[in-house]
């Protein structure tokens, strides 16, 4: 079985089309797990109406505090030998989860990956190049290939893991980039990771999603994450340090050109946040000499 965690929240607009793509797939041996984060619109009572429909969907009512703590929540109730996630205002292909579980038994692999794209508020997919490649990584590869721009990234929504690389791994309750600070993790703990370009997942543009939100203090954690995935490839995996700083420094730029839009005065009015940024800064780069 696999297990579906959808952590929601506000989504009232888009979350059918995300179920209904999820209670469609061929592959029927699935759970779907609903975690409604406190939503104060309508989404928790969709959530509800699903489920008094499909016995495969389970729903979660909590408070809200966040997607990692959604996720969280779903890891602890799933059933599943492997575990998938979507988010709420997403959609996947109807043949997504057979598409990755065949790809991950037939390459002995603890984690498979597909191609994505992204689309329009409406659901439209912005244009991209139909690709069928399929590659194989250990650990520190994987992890290199996470970090370049334009492969499968970071975002554990188009992944598929083995159950046992979440028995003692969760998301950073709190935190921006959660998936970020922890699939480099499930991918050190994976034997072996396959990666098909075939596009199965559809990621929705939003303005109303939390990484398209204004400037938030938050968003500094990009650069933490990004840094501590610097530290970590240069002491496990050497091959992928220099793609893992190029990374850091992406974040760092990245970051400081969204405070200078959104928040250009945060620069110079807020001392004791400078301070402990440049300390912070500092400690990263001196560790890395």
């Amino acid at each position: 079985m696999i297990s579906i965690i959808v952590p929601v929240y506000g989504a009232e607009s888009y979350l059918d089309e995300c179920v209904l793509s999820l209670r469609r797939q061929t592959l029927t041996d699935i759970e779907i797990i609903l975690v409604d984060d406190g939503s104060i619109d309508a989404s928790g009572r969709i959530c509800d109406h699903y489920a008094s429909l499909d016995p495969r969907i389970r729903v979660i009512h909590k408070k809200s505090s966040g997607p990692s703590d959604a996720r969280n929540e779903g890891l602890k109730v799933a059933r599943g030998e492997f575990i998938g996630f979507a988010d709420s205002d997403d959609f996947v292909a109807s043949d997504m989860y057979a598409f990755l579980l065949d790809l991950l038994v037939k390459n002995n692999a603890d984690v498979a990956i597909c191609g994505h794209v992204q689309t329009t508020p409406k659901g439209t997919p912005y244009l991209h190049i139909p690709s069928r490649k399929v590659q194989v990584f250990e650990s520190g590869d994987a992890i290199k290939h996470m970090l370049k721009i334009g492969q499968y990234e970071s975002f554990v929504w188009n992944k598929l893991f083995r159950r046992e690389l979440f028995d003692a791994l969760r998301f950073p309750s709190g935190h921006l980039y959660e998936d970020l600070y922890t699939t480099y993790k499930a991918l050190d703990h994976a034997k072996r990771i396959v990666y098909s370009r075939e596009v199965k997942y559809f990621y929705r543009q939003r303005a109303g999603s939390i990484i398209h939100t204004a400037y938030s203090a938050k968003y500094f954690d990009y650069v933490q994450a990004s840094a501590e995935i610097c530290i970590f490839t240069h002491s496990k995996y050497p091959r992928a340090y220099r793609t893992a700083r190029f990374a850091y420094y992406r974040a760092r730029v990245f970051t400081y050109f969204r405070m200078l839009f959104f928040r250009p005065r945060m620069l110079f009015s807020q001392e004791a946040r400078r301070e402990e940024l440049y300390k912070y800064v500092r400690a990263i780069i001196s560790s890395l000499r």
